[in-house]
């Protein structure tokens, strides 16, 4: 079996998918330790403290880059899907580190432990495809008669 299969294999598995809802579960880890009770304040006091916002001249470019990835795969279709899928991976990783994790003053250290966990297995999953390639950004070749209705779409 190739590595590709025993990935397929392993996530359809039913226990994969609960694995998943468990991690939903993990608490959030604070240094300086909270009362049960705020445990629903911690997400918005570590999302309005992040590192992301340390770094606003990083914001063009994750706007800029993905524009420019997608005219590449309109135009060079699967020529870019190694270079777009490690773009992702780069990306769900920064999402992961940079977005869930703040220093606060009520809390201290703060990571939304749930987030970081299920953010950079995304990642790893993006990294996997851009080593697999399994992707397909080429468009597939249809009848023409078949796009009448696309002025219809309101």
């Amino acid at each position: 079996m190739t590595e590709q299969g025993k990935l397929d294999y392993l996530t359809r598995k039913w226990w994969f998918f609960l694995l998943f809802i468990l991690l939903q579960f993990i608490p959030s880890y604070t240094s300086k330790g909270y009362d049960p009770a705020e445990a629903g304040s911690i997400p918005v006091e570590i999302l309005s403290h992040t590192f992301v916002y340390d770094f606003p001249s990083l914001f063009p470019i994750f706007k800029i880059i993905p524009v420019i990835l997608i005219i590449s795969i309109i135009f060079l279709k699967n020529a870019v899907t190694r270079v777009f899928s490690v773009y992702a991976g780069i990306t769900y990783l920064l999402f992961a580190f940079l977005q869930n994790i703040a220093i606060t003053e009520k809390y201290g250290l703060g990571i939304l432990t749930t987030n970081v966990i299920m953010l950079s297995l995304v990642a790893v999953f993006w990294f996997w495809e851009a080593f697999v390639q399994k992707n397909d950004f080429a468009a597939p070749k249809r009848a023409g008669w078949r796009y009448w209705v696309v002025p219809l779409r309101s």
